[in-house]
């Protein structure tokens, strides 16, 4: 019997959380459809859908709309046209779509990130140590404020305001530090860098 229970309740665990994140996504689906269904029933009665596919016209217009859509904001977050953001916009999308922000510096070329004004990603060096972290502030001229996040996910983390003359870190790119958080610190970049900093510290 107590095999059966734990063999329920495996299942029932498995499918709650394979349900959940499902019904989320149903949820947000059925709501872009909703807001984009008034701009599908216009354009299929300009092409005169109807009389190709039926009622299956807004619904196919409403699809074809989302893919567009996706696919248009894709193409600008590739091309570098949503970096132009004023460093204000940079910080609130930080605080509200920190998703977001790491995916655009993921997928974005590193020429394309060189002039963000924002954050300068840095390798904290903590005692025998390495840890992620940003420079948000470093105007003071005796201090830097630092934010360490917390992986993979970055809307969590440590604020701290360290003495410049005990703070010791390397510089990375954005790029390096999004994806080595994204990946749990797999990043061959800075693997590399920790070794040349090792074998430096050594000679």
């Amino acid at each position: 019997m107590s095999f059966v229970k734990k063999s329920s309740q495996s299942i029932f665990i498995g499918g709650l959380f394979f349900m959940v994140p499902t019904l989320i996504l149903i949820m947000l689906f059925g709501k872009a459809l909703k807001l984009i269904l008034p701009l599908a029933k216009a354009l299929s009665n300009i092409f005169d859908l109807h009389s190709v596919f039926g009622t299956a016209s807004v619904t196919l217009m409403s699809l074809v709309l989302l893919f567009l859509i996706c696919a248009g904001v894709g193409l600008l977050l590739q091309r570098g046209f949503l970096t132009q953001w004023s460093p204000k916009t940079e910080q609130r999308l930080f605080f509200h779509f920190p998703a977001f922000q790491m995916l655009k510096y993921r997928l974005l070329d590193e020429k394309k990130l060189k002039n963000s004004s924002l954050w300068k990603a840095i390798l904290l060096k903590e005692d025998s140590n390495f840890t992620i972290g940003f420079i948000t502030d470093d105007t003071h001229h005796s201090y830097l404020t630092l934010y360490l996040p917390d992986a993979p996910k970055m809307d969590a983390g440590q604020i701290r305001y360290v003495l410049k003359s005990n703070c010791e870190y390397y510089p990375i790119t954005m790029k390096q530090a999004m994806n080595a958080l994204h990946d749990f610190g797999k990043c061959p970049d800075l693997s590399q860098l920790l070794s040349s900093i090792k074998a430096s510290k050594t000679t």
